[in-house]
């Protein structure tokens, strides 16, 4: 029997190939070398803040058995917080691409838009408290009272807003001396300190209400629901344009992000006990569901300034560089997820919780989920974008809020069914 060997050209050709291929590959790095190096830092430490978040939420457990339905209000709290401050955020950095932004808190962008956000959160807050009361009663949950869910929801609201508008104003500042590319920055970091403040400001808010008498909390939600609708009046009837617009079209879109979300909450509710007896599964969720967010923050941000700037057009399907920058969502979603699961093992172990899982198998279920995750986000976010575009919205008010919220959503599915799976 004859053997033909390849010949020389044919290796040519294989080397030429695979150069080629390395090539485009160092290309592409090179390409997008400003995400990687912006991005990755915030994506790491909002993994690393949001697991502080997830042990935090073990600590809770307690909590959540003594207000029952609490559990209801937990996410779409996070969310707000990262949707209202990480569309602030996206804003900022549309206004740094198009030179319109400037690091004054007398006049300018940045003061039109810390005053809408402010308005927004003690409005947002109300109306959550509300939410979250009319889910649980939907799905027959027994739950704590409207005026306990309000009260919490804003005193928490208001903690941590406060906090997250002084991290935004630093950043958005400095950002703009070093000449960032903010959309690369804002919505990982705003995420990670938006998740570990929230979640304690709830607590702490939680506390609070309990130790108060009846009385004294349904005084503070009369004054609180009159405080948003004032807030509602103040939004809707702005001397400023821009203070108008924003507060317009973020206010009806937060609220449909604030529903998404409890239904997120509603999910986890309805599978509390079995959350609770594997604590390491309850302290994954908060950092799994803000990798998702920042994800998507970040390519939304990134979406957005590209409509804006005429580099991509609102087209039925994906460009070749809306692509690319779906394949940096990938690359970065290996990395977090894997450090998802290996941080929540570390933390389960560290903290000697009961009936920790072996650290593949969490691994290789936050990957996993992780990555079912990125590929509903990685085109939601681009068709909620293009909507946003073709109907005249601006996209950062409308796809961060929308897409964070209904990747809760989909995030809680996707870690129950990689549980089922794996």
């Amino acid at each position: 029997m004859k053997v033909v060997l390849p010949s020389k050209v044919h290796f040519e050709r294989v080397n030429i190939s695979v150069l080629r291929a390395l090539g485009a590959i160092l290309n592409f790095f090179y390409e997008f070398s400003d995400v990687f190096k912006q991005g990755t830092f915030p994506l790491v430490l909002c993994s690393l803040g949001d697991l502080l978040a997830g042990v935090s939420l073990g600590f809770m457990m307690d909590m959540l058995r003594l207000l029952p339905g609490l559990m209801i209000l937990i996410p779409p709290a996070i969310d707000m917080r990262g949707n209202v401050y990480g569309a602030l955020g996206s804003r900022l950095g549309t206004a740094m691409h198009i030179g319109v932004f400037t690091p004054s808190l007398r006049e300018g962008i940045l003061r039109k838009n810390l005053q809408v956000s402010l308005l927004i959160t003690l409005l947002m807050s109300v109306v959550l408290g509300l939410l979250a009361r009319a889910v649980a009663v939907l799905f027959g949950f027994r739950s704590i009272s409207v005026a306990a869910f309000v009260v919490i929801s804003v005193i928490g609201g208001v903690i941590s807003g406060v906090v997250l508008l002084f991290v935004v104003i630093a950043l958005s500042i400095l950002g703009y001396r070093r000449n960032w590319d903010f959309d690369n920055v804002s919505a990982p970091l705003v995420t990670a300190v938006g998740d570990v403040v929230t979640l304690p400001s709830l607590y702490v808010a939680a506390l609070f209400t309990l130790l108060l008498p009846e009385g004294v909390v349904l005084a503070l939600f009369i004054i609180f629901v009159a405080l948003a609708a004032a807030c509602a009046f103040c939004g809707l009837d702005a001397d400023d344009r821009d203070v108008r617009r924003i507060f317009r079209e973020s206010v009806p879109i937060l609220f449909v992000a604030g529903l998404l979300s409890a239904f997120a909450g509603v999910t986890i509710e309805s599978r509390l006990e079995s959350f609770l007896a594997l604590p390491a599964l309850l302290i994954m969720i908060p950092p799994f569901l803000a990798e998702s967010g920042a994800l998507s923050g970040i390519l939304a941000a990134r979406i957005s300034s590209m409509l804006h700037i005429g580099t991509a057009s609102p087209k039925p399907l994906p460009e070749k560089g809306i692509l690319k920058n779906f394949i940096v969502i990938y690359i970065f979603a290996v990395g977090v997820f894997s450090l998802v699961g290996v941080s929540a093992w570390a933390a389960s172990l560290a903290l000697g919780l009961a009936a920790a899982p072996p650290l593949v198998k969490i691994a290789t279920v936050t990957l996993f989920g992780g990555l079912l995750c990125t590929t509903f986000l990685n085109f939601f976010t681009y068709y909620v974008a293009v909507a946003a575009f073709a109907f005249r919205l601006d996209p950062d008010n409308e796809c961060i809020p929308i897409i964070t919220s209904m990747m809760d959503v989909v995030g809680v599915l996707c870690i129950l069914l990689a549980v089922l799976l794996l």
